[in-house]
């Protein structure tokens, strides 16, 4: 069981928590003994949280999250759930260009993308692209979207603990030629990846959040035989935009493209 914090602003967190996870009814001392604190410790709280609408007085002496409070997570809801966002912006770059759209989301604590939406082309030869699959983001189109617009330490870290492409088998790239390499993309605004020993191929472009923090990367991913078909610039282009509108949704004040 989870301990109860000291102090009253992370009590006040705390409770919030413990609220949004809760019964949609609950009683003074049915919160007290689910957050273990003394009832007149957490009386105090929720009158705080009552003036400001996050908890409301319900029937028979009891307490309801407030309408504040639901305005408040839809809100956020809004702005964060990428998959919802991005899905027309995935639909019409596949409707374009004919080939597999993909929607990578970045987690920090991890260092790792993750694969949270596909749209797959109807080309029976394509690259298999899984939902719910990790990136490593040495590698790629997609990983190095992000991995070029991470702070100097997360790419230190992410770079230390990788070796082995997953793709390709081979060691990675010398630390020198990956920031060369990430410096291109960051000046390009966009990564891209060609392996025709592999046949794989691909065009990402970041995507960015209020506080220009990497959420992700939108991409396109294609077998390398058909990635000489596409004019390039008019495929960067589209990719990039199309990374941009997302950073807009998502709360991402200048929706910019790199640095």
């Amino acid at each position: 069981m989870r301990q109860a914090p000291k102090g009253a602003a992370d009590r006040l967190a705390y409770l919030l928590k413990l609220v949004a996870e809760g019964p949609e009814r609950f009683t003074l001392s049915e919160l007290a003994g689910q957050a273990r604190l003394p009832a007149s410790s957490v009386h105090r709280l929720l009158q705080a949280l009552v003036r400001s609408g996050l908890v409301e007085r319900a029937a028979m002496q009891s307490y309801r999250p407030g309408r504040a409070f639901y305005l408040m997570a839809s809100q956020l809801v809004a702005r964060f759930d990428l998959v919802r966002a991005a899905r027309p912006l995935l639909e019409a770059l596949m409707a374009q260009w004919r080939e597999t759209a993909v929607l990578c989301a970045y987690n920090p604590i991890e260092h790792r993308a993750t694969i949270a939406d596909v749209v797959v082309t109807p080309h029976p030869l394509r690259f298999a692209v899984e939902k719910g699959g990790e990136i490593e983001l040495p590698w790629g189109s997609l990983g190095r979207a992000i991995l070029a617009h991470l702070s100097p330490g997360e790419v230190e870290a992410v770079i230390r603990e990788t070796g082995i492409g997953p793709l390709t088998g081979r060691p990675r790239d010398p630390r020198a030629t990956i920031e060369q390499e990430l410096a291109q993309v960051r000046a390009d605004g966009f990564s891209r990846f060609y392996e025709p020993a592999i046949e794989i191929a691909g065009m990402a472009a970041p995507v960015f959040g209020r506080e220009d923090e990497v959420l992700g990367c939108i991409g396109v991913t294609m077998p390398s035989k058909r990635y000489q078909l596409h004019v390039e610039d008019d495929l960067a282009l589209a990719v990039c935009q199309a990374a941009r509108e997302l950073g807009r949704l998502a709360g991402g004040e200048r929706g910019r493209l790199g640095s």
